[in-house]
């Protein structure tokens, strides 16, 4: 019973949505859009394209230059690249030369140290010169005292 029921309903349901949609007997198939919007209606959009069509060429001028721009911003990263790895030689070259400069300074600091003789401390050169220990100097250790 309930079977009957719905497939009455469902047959009902479409005659309804033809009878509605269908376009026989009220003359929507006949409907037909003036020649002149027609011809509006392709001069504004022959007008849109052409519009489309400058905006198109007008983009790709830019893409052209972008992508000239991009090359030339690649080869300044290149030449970079270059620079920076010569540079880091460089740096680590003046980093070797300042540690010998710094030794160097070194051994000539500790060559030119001054320090008092010890008793155990021979005579150096030139041979025959007597050379004493400051202690020991025939002049007077305070300037203006008599020796």
């Amino acid at each position: 019973m309930i079977e009957i029921l719905l497939l009455s309903a469902g047959v009902g349901g479409t005659a309804a949505a033809l009878w509605y949609a269908a376009p026989a007997g009220r003359g929507l198939h006949r409907y037909v859009v003036p020649r002149a919007r027609l011809r509006a209606d392709i001069v504004r959009l022959e007008h849109e394209a052409d519009e489309l069509t400058c905006a198109v060429l007008r983009l790709s001028t830019e893409n052209t230059a972008v992508g000239k721009d991009r090359d030339a911003a690649h080869e300044a990263l290149a030449d970079t690249r270059l620079r920076n790895l010569e540079l880091g030689k460089q740096l680590a070259a003046f980093d070797q030369l300042c540690s010998e400069n710094t030794q160097l300074r070194a051994d000539l600091a500790n060559a030119r140290a001054v320090r008092p003789l010890t008793a155990d401390d021979e005579p150096t050169v030139p041979h025959g010169t007597p050379v004493l220990p400051l202690r020991q100097a025939p002049f007077a250790l305070h300037p203006g005292e008599p020796e």
